[in-house]
């Protein structure tokens, strides 16, 4: 099942009622989530607290409610959004632990040559080479605020840390973006040809999509 479906079971368990939960958007499988919202109505009398912890002790272990509030009637966790941060992380190292948590790179990767590349993708541009192929979106224009690339200290050595924020993502776009700044990063492609990529607005120039398992939804801006 779905993570929305393993809330909604425990939802309709708690309160004895039916229950239709809207997240902010779905993401692939394998992807994980920090922090994902969602909204759902209610005719319950128990308090807010009372709903999280008992959401909490019914839900598995690998899910978890931070927080729960009472939100205006027209607030939808979807459209009411305004922006999302994701990270992908990348492990140098295969750690059997990380194998679903992180990509594996086995080779080093130039970082100042990622960084330089993505400086090509922040602003407002269209990603349509960045959206999955076969997508029919009537409007690819987004706008990336911050794309950041940095190595980051683990308990399993170093990994690098992607972060990117924009007002909203293309089907795709994330892994799309993190696949091409990896082949800067092995030296198959020079940081320049980013811009290029962008012009062709056209899937086939961009490089491979990055696996689901190294990307973590970080936040959701409203």
């Amino acid at each position: 099942g779905t993570i929305q479906g393993t809330i909604e079971e425990a939802l309709e368990k708690l309160l004895q009622e039916k229950i239709n939960l809207i997240g902010s958007g779905r993401t692939d499988a394998g992807v994980h989530a920090i922090a994902q919202t969602a909204n759902f109505k209610t005719n319950t009398i128990l308090p807010l607290q009372a709903i999280k912890k008992g959401l909490n002790a019914i839900l598995p272990g690998d899910i978890r409610i931070n927080s729960i509030r009472k939100v205006p009637e027209n607030f939808n966790s979807r459209y009411s959004a305004c922006g999302k941060t994701y990270q992908y992380l990348i492990s140098f190292y295969f750690y059997p632990f990380l194998r679903n948590y992180t990509c594996y790179s086995p080779c080093q990767l130039n970082l100042s040559a990622m960084k330089k590349a993505s400086e090509f993708l922040v602003g407002r541009h269209n990603f349509s080479s960045f959206q999955a192929a076969g997508s029919r979106i009537r409007n690819p224009i987004r706008s990336i605020k911050r794309l950041s690339i940095k190595k980051t200290k683990t308990l399993f050595g170093n990994l690098a840390l992607i972060e990117i924020e924009a007002d909203g993502f293309l089907y795709k776009m994330v892994r799309n973006i993190v696949g091409t700044l990896l082949e800067v990063g092995k030296s198959k492609m020079a940081p320049d040809e980013i811009e290029k990529i962008l012009d062709k607005k056209n899937r086939k120039f961009a490089g491979p999509t990055a696996p689901a398992k190294g990307l973590y939804l970080k936040r959701v801006k409203y």
